[in-house]
């Protein structure tokens, strides 16, 4: 049964939603602009292939709901309850999830643009061929997600918590993921362009083949991490803390290993041709 008629009859005669309960209501496809829905209660409410703009969820209560293949424009989320939600397949442009939770929703194939994730929880969640461009992620929690295959551009990811994430076969261009802590991730196969790292703690991470050419990574904690066959030409590395790391087959061309800590690392068929070594702990 749709309750698109009954909720468009609704928003007709009152923008104001704030407080209402529409729990489980099918609102497939429906056209909203410019209602506020602060405090509602839309839990396992069905909303995909929905146009949704200028709309005010901040606060509400979205747990189980979906947002399949919707579209969505200037949003706001804030501090809304979105566990176990689905947006898979959607659309959607400068929308506001700071401070929401959105652990264990599924987002595979979405596509983010210009939103604000600030503070989110989207821990164990499955982002596996997400899109972010233009993006703040700033200290959200991402923890233990399924993110494989994940294209990320010109994001801010500042100090996330993406603690045992799956994030290989991933292509990063222009993300800040400085002070990040990324322990025990999978980055295997993950490709990084113009990617700043510094500081961030990737102790135990794998980057198995991974293509991190020419990015920032000074101080970073990469302490038993594997990186067999990875590429770090021209990688900034000073100062590195590498201990009983897996470089076998690392590729250091130029890289800037200067104070780096190496000690009890496998250096087996690495190379390290024009590497600056200055101060380098090798033994």
């Amino acid at each position: 049964m749709s309750h698109v008629e009954e909720v468009i009859a609704l928003t007709a005669k009152n923008l104001c939603q704030d407080g209402a309960n529409f729990t489980s209501y099918n609102l497939k496809g429906i056209g909203l602009k410019g209602i506020t829905f602060i405090f509602a209660d839309l839990s396992e409410a069905i909303l995909d292939r929905s146009d949704l703009a200028q709309l005010n969820f901040s606060q509400a209560v979205l747990p189980k709901s979906s947002f399949k293949k919707a579209k969505m424009n200037n949003v706001n989320f804030t501090s809304a309850n979105l566990q176990e939600t689905n947006f898979e397949g959607a659309t959607i442009n400068n929308c506001n999830f700071r401070n929401a939770s959105l652990e264990n929703s599924l987002l595979t194939g979405a596509t983010f643009k210009g939103c604000d994730f600030r503070g989110a929880n989207l821990s164990n969640s499955n982002l596996a061929k997400v899109k972010f461009q233009h993006c703040n992620l700033t200290f959200s929690r991402m923890m233990y997600v399924y993110a494989n295959s994940m294209e990320i551009s010109e994001c801010r990811m500042n100090g996330i918590n993406a603690r045992g994430s799956d994030i290989s076969f991933s292509k990063l261009t222009q993300v800040d993921l400085r002070g990040a802590n990324l322990k025990y991730a999978n980055l295997n196969s993950i490709t990084m362009k113009k990617t700043k790292l510094s500081h961030a703690n990737l102790t135990g991470a794998e980057l198995k083949d991974a293509f991190c050419k020419g990015v920032e990574m000074e101080e970073v904690n990469l302490e038993g991490a594997d990186l067999t066959y990875a590429n770090m030409e021209n990688t900034n590395l000073k100062s590195a803390f590498l201990l009983e790391a897996n470089l076998h087959g690392t590729n250091f061309s130029e890289a800037n290993l200067k104070d780096a800590y190496l000690i009890d690392a496998n250096l087996s068929k690495a190379i390290i041709k024009n590497a600056i070594l200055e101060n380098t702990i090798l033994e």
